[in-house]
């Protein structure tokens, strides 16, 4: 409960890290790789991605790696095990068919894109609705700048706000047919009108 809290708890996973011969990502801090060997010989990278107290591992025996994180740290439900999500996104296995042709993971948005909308769905008024299968955000032909509607009260612009950042990690989760839109209607985060809503 402490402010410093997260930090210690950041700088202590860290070492441990650190202790299991991960080192920081120059590019992203909360992304550590080892160098490592498949046992036919072959030279790989070993990740464990961080966020808070999030963990997922990339690795030809992500087991052994969890195993010498959880000799420091219990695990919620008592085991690290194979993920399903992961940061909102869903993630699983497809396993092509075939007998020498290893699975192979995958991520998706389409759980989270499905809470959004049901999101936005529960905040319309009772007499608008959204638009089934809408090709993009952003209706055909808009042009948000040359929008004169009127400004949002305090509220609408905080609800705006969680929108476009809504929109955001689902361009990061691999939406990236929305980038566009979701650049566009950004530029007006400070002051949005009714038009942008």
């Amino acid at each position: 409960g402490l402010r410093s809290s997260g930090k210690s708890f950041h700088d202590h996973l860290a070492q441990v890290l650190r202790d299991l011969g991960f080192e920081s990502s120059k590019g992203d801090p909360d992304v550590w790789m080892r160098k490592a060997n498949k046992p036919n010989g072959d030279k790989i990278w070993e990740y464990v991605l961080v966020y808070v107290d999030d963990l997922l591992c990339i690795s030809h025996d992500p087991r052994a790696v969890m195993d010498g994180i959880a000799q420091t740290y219990t695990f919620k439900g008592g085991a690290a095990e194979e993920p399903t999500a992961y940061l909102g996104a869903d993630i699983g296995k497809y396993e092509p068919e075939g007998p020498d042709t290893p699975s192979k993971w995958y991520m998706s948005s389409d759980t989270y894109v499905k809470r959004a909308v049901e999101d936005v769905e529960r905040e319309l008024p009772e007499n608008q609705k959204l638009i089934g299968k809408a090709s993009t955000p952003m209706s055909q032909g808009y042009h948000p700048e040359a929008d004169g509607s009127p400004l949002l009260d305090d509220k609408r612009v905080n609800y705006y706000q969680t929108l476009i950042g809504v929109m955001r990690w689902i361009c990061e989760l691999g939406r990236i047919d929305i980038v566009y839109d979701c650049s566009k209607l950004s530029r007006y985060l400070a002051a949005p009108r009714e038009g942008h809503l």
